[in-house]
């Protein structure tokens, strides 16, 4: 899963064909997932028709991660009469995810070093090996700081394609073995490159640099030092105290993972499910263990174990953030919390100046 970029190989698709090469990839996986409109938003979900699919969307309420990453699993089931381990199902289903901004392409990189890694999960890396991913590029909006955490474009994400707008067209950029595999699934499709093209594509990544605000931009260097110290600053409570603990950040964002898991035995007792999912670590109970002590004692702790999390958790383990940029945080947020004025008001906080 190792991301070669091979500008060589580059392919153009004009945009008339755009819904011949997702009916070609329908055709030849067993499902393909991508951004649809739902109400006033976007949201991700397998789609049965090509002309379901929008591409100039800003965001979607979900991220990708569910479908590689589900927000309900089964891990295994067991006799619990006799602890025999049922075989795993198998993950063999083969699907496209089409249509990821590079936001979220970094964050699936993310979870691939997180899961793959040091503890490899077997799941997790059969469900990963049968995905495709296919990223489009896209326009921020006031909610949107990935260029402050070098998410903006694809440079760095693990993905197989990378369709960039050039117009009338779209500048194909080809990331793996499998997206060459794919090109060559749709040969009658593409078109060769011209140096108009290049021009065109060079002059298009080169624009989205100018479409930020860079005055509401974050400054996050040395950030993790900054939340270090300023750990015991009163910023943590008085944004907490808006804070209603819904776990609408996290369930939101492209790269929070935490998990629990529970056992269902079935109507007969013959059989028990050990199923995890998905849940938060703004929610009281999450740190809570037996005998009744709770790790993030209250809301002003749980709220900055998120930030700190992503800042200073993150680079620790993976050595990047763990924060994409993406702003479905505070976009979505019922208390209308933003991540990048709370980043703002710390280093702001005397003897930490911004800038």
């Amino acid at each position: 899963m190792n991301h070669h970029f091979k500008l060589e190989k580059a392919k153009k698709l004009p945009k008339e064909r755009i819904g011949d090469f997702i009916r070609l990839l329908m055709e030849n996986f067993d499902r393909v997932v991508a951004p649809v409109k739902k109400g006033k938003n976007a949201v991700f979900k397998e789609i049965d028709n090509p002309e379901e699919v929008v591409l100039n969307y800003t965001r979607t309420v979900l991220p990708p991660k569910r479908f590689i990453l589900k927000y309900r699993r089964e891990r295994f089931a067991y006799n619990p009469h006799t602890l025999e381990v049922k075989e795993e199902k198998s993950l063999s289903q083969r699907q496209v995810i089409f249509g990821i901004h590079p936001c979220d392409l970094h964050g699936l990189t993310i979870l691939d070093e997180v899961h793959l890694n040091e503890f490899p999960d077997p799941r997790y890396l059969q469900i990963r090996r049968n995905t495709v991913l296919i990223g489009i590029s896209c326009v921020p909006d006031q909610w949107c700081f990935c260029m402050a955490t070098g998410t903006a474009f694809p440079d760095g994400a693990t993905w197989d394609l990378f369709l960039t707008d050039i117009g009338e067209s779209y500048f194909v950029s080809i990331g793996s073995d499998k997206g060459d595999e794919i090109i060559h699934l749709g040969e009658g499709l593409f078109l060769e490159v011209s140096k108009e093209d290049l021009d065109r594509f060079k002059e298009e990544t080169a624009k989205k640099k100018h479409l930020f605000d860079y005055d509401s931009l974050p400054d996050l260097e040395r950030i993790s030092q900054v939340i270090e110290l300023e750990y015991e600053s009163e910023v943590w409570k008085e944004e907490a105290d808006r804070c209603l603990s819904c776990g609408t950040c996290t369930n939101t964002c492209p790269t929070c993972f935490c998990y629990t898991s529970v056992d269902i035995p079935s109507v007969d007792g013959r059989e028990v499910k050990r199923i995890e999912f998905i849940t938060s670590c703004q929610y009281p109970y999450y740190s809570r263990v037996a005998g009744g002590h709770e790790f993030l004692e209250n809301r002003t702790a749980r709220f900055r174990h998120r930030y700190y999390h992503k800042f200073v958790g993150y680079p620790y383990q993976i050595g990047r953030y763990g924060c994409v940029g993406c702003g479905r945080c505070s976009a979505f947020c019922p208390a209308n919390i933003s991540m990048v004025k709370t980043l703002k008001r710390l280093r702001d906080t005397k003897g930490v100046k911004q800038g």
